[in-house]
C-alpha cells in the first residue's frame, strides 16, 4: 500500500470513529440523514476492504520473494546437477555414438522458463541414448530425476506468477477503493457543512477528524524544534566576548568578569 493510501485509511478509520462518537449527528441532519447513513456505511465497507487487500499485498509480496529464493536454488538443482550430469557423459561419448553430440547444455543465464523449456527438450534427446548412458555412469533413473527437477522448477515459476497476480489484483482495489473512500468523505463533508453550521466546535472537530495527515504529529514537532534548540545553542557558543570601553569603571568590571579571583575597586570617579 502506498503511503498516500495508507495515510487516507487512518483518516476513514478516524471519519468512522468520529461518527461512533457523536451518533446525534446523523438523526440532527434533517433530510441529509439517510444520505449520511449510506455514505458512512459505504465507508465502512471500504475501509474493511482496503484493510484486507492491503494485508494481501504483503502477504504475495512475502510469497513472491520466498518463491524467487527456492527457484534459485531449483535452477541450480536441474542445471548443475542433473542436466550437467546428462551432458558431461554425452560429450564423453562424442566421436564413440553417432548424434549423441547434439546433447549440450544451454547459455547460462538464460530465464527459468527458457531453462525449463530446455531440460525438457535435453529429456527427449538423451532418451534416445538412455541405455548407452546408464551404461557409462548415469543412474537407471536419471531421466525420471531429470524430469522431476524440471517439474519443481515450473511449479516454483507458476507459483511466483500466482503470488504476482493476487498482488497486483489487490493493488488494483486499493487503489479504487481510495478514491471511492475519499468522495465519500468529500459528500459527508459536504452534508455536515450545513448540519453543524450553527455549531463551530463540533465542525471543527469534524474537520480534524477527516483531514489526511501528511506527517505525524511527533515528527513535526520534533523536526520543528530541532532547530530552535540548534539555533539556541549556536547563538550562546558564538557569543561575543567582552569588549573593553572607554570607562574606567567598565574596564575595571571586564577584568573582574575575566578575572573572577581578583579584587578591585571602582574608583572614585567613576562613582561620582
Amino acid at each position: 500500500m502506498k503511503t498516500k493510501q495508507s495515510r487516507a485509511l487512518q483518516a476513514f478509520r478516524r471519519v468512522e470513529a468520529w461518527f461512533a462518537e457523536h451518533p446525534e449527528i446523523i438523526p440532527a441532519s434533517g433530510s441529509s440523514a439517510q444520505a449520511l447513513t449510506n455514505q458512512v456505511t459505504a465507508l465502512t465497507g471500504v475501509i474493511a476492504r482496503m484493510t484486507e487487500q492491503g494485508t494481501e499485498q504483503a502477504t504475495q509480496r512475502s510469497q513472491a520473494m520466498l518463491v524467487a529464493k527456492d527457484e534459485t536454488t531449483l535452477r541450480a538443482e536441474l542445471r548443475g546437477l542433473h542436466m550437467k550430469a546428462i551432458v558431461n557423459v554425452a560429450t564423453a561419448l562424442r566421436g564413440q555414438v553417432p548424434g549423441v553430440g547434439v546433447i549440450r547444455m544451454p547459455v547460462y543465464g538464460i530465464r527459468s522458463e527458457n531453462l525449463v523449456a530446455s531440460a525438457e527438450a535435453l529429456a527427449t534427446t538423451a532418451s534416445v541414448y538412455k541405455a548407452v548412458l546408464v551404461e557409462r555412469g548415469l543412474p537407471q533413473d536419471f531421466l525420471e530425476q531429470l524430469a522431476a527437477a524440471t517439474s519443481a522448477l515450473k511449479s516454483s515459476i507458476d507459483a511466483r506468477g500466482l503470488a504476482l497476480s493476487k498482488r497486483t489484483g489487490a493493488t488494483k482495489s486499493v487503489a479504487g477503493d481510495h478514491d471511492l473512500g475519499r468522495r465519500l468523505v468529500s459528500m459527508i463533508d459536504a452534508s455536515l457543512a450545513h448540519a453543524l453550521r450553527n455549531d463551530p466546535a463540533t465542525l471543527a472537530s469534524w474537520r480534524q477528524a477527516k483531514r489526511v495527515t501528511i506527517k505525524s504529529s511527533a515528527t513535526r514537532s520534533t523536526s520543528a524544534a530541532a532547530p530552535t534548540a540548534t539555533a539556541t545553542v549556536s547563538a550562546v557558543a558564538g557569543a561575543a566576548p567582552l569588549t573593553l570601553v572607554e570607562s574606567p569603571a567598565a574596564s575595571t568590571l571586564v577584568s573582574l568578569a575575566q578575572d573572577p579571583g581578583t579584587s578591585a575597586s571602582v574608583p572614585e570617579t567613576a562613582a561620582a
